[in-house]
């Protein structure tokens, strides 16, 4: 591997939906997951990441988004955040205080590039595909115990596993994290 080659990590995650709180990001249970994700990235940019992929979803990706763009704004200015939106009009029919939130990210974001044209079908995994294949370590925030529905969540998780990717899984509600280096063998 080159020297001079930042190492990158693509940051994905179930959707809102999935977690027992759902969208509501004032329960205890969701702010502490937050605060595991915080902690996460900065024991990655420790270990040498100083690039943060994510697909801009509502979810796990705003949230890993947010966390990262006040890193970047406060003490870690070299830092940067790389979003791949699925499309340009993605936040359309988001709720406004999201969308509000998501132009916000994307105003302060380092880079930003849309994957698809508008209406592309399997946008969202085709967003999640393209950060995956450009990161070193992918970190998802999953729980493996709950049935997978097909989602792009779930495909893009799976499609991590199947390029090796290393990748830290977080617990969104045990708040645990398994480490499974590249060399694993994806079952």
């Amino acid at each position: 591997m080159e020297m001079d080659k930042p190492m990158r990590c693509a940051i994905i995650g179930q959707h809102p939906l999935r977690f027992p709180w759902g969208f509501d990001e004032e329960d205890e249970s969701c702010g502490k997951m937050k605060m595991e994700l915080a902690q996460q990235i900065m024991v990655l940019r420790q270990n040498g990441v100083s690039q943060f992929l994510v697909a801009c979803d509502c979810g796990v990706g705003l949230y890993a988004a947010e966390i990262v763009n006040g890193l970047r704004a406060t003490t870690d200015h070299d830092l940067m955040l790389i979003c791949y939106t699925p499309h340009e009009e993605q936040a359309t029919k988001w709720a406004p205080y999201l969308r509000e939130r998501y132009f916000t990210m994307l105003e302060q974001c380092t880079l930003i590039s849309a994957v698809c044209e508008v209406g592309a079908p399997d946008a969202q995994l085709q967003a999640y595909k393209k950060i995956i294949d450009l990161a070193d370590v992918v970190l998802a925030v999953y729980d493996r115990d709950t049935p997978a529905t097909g989602s792009a969540e779930d495909r893009a998780l799976a499609y991590a596993e199947g390029q090796h990717k290393s990748l830290v899984l977080l617990h969104p509600t045990e708040l645990t994290t398994k480490q499974i280096s590249a060399a694993h063998d994806a079952r």
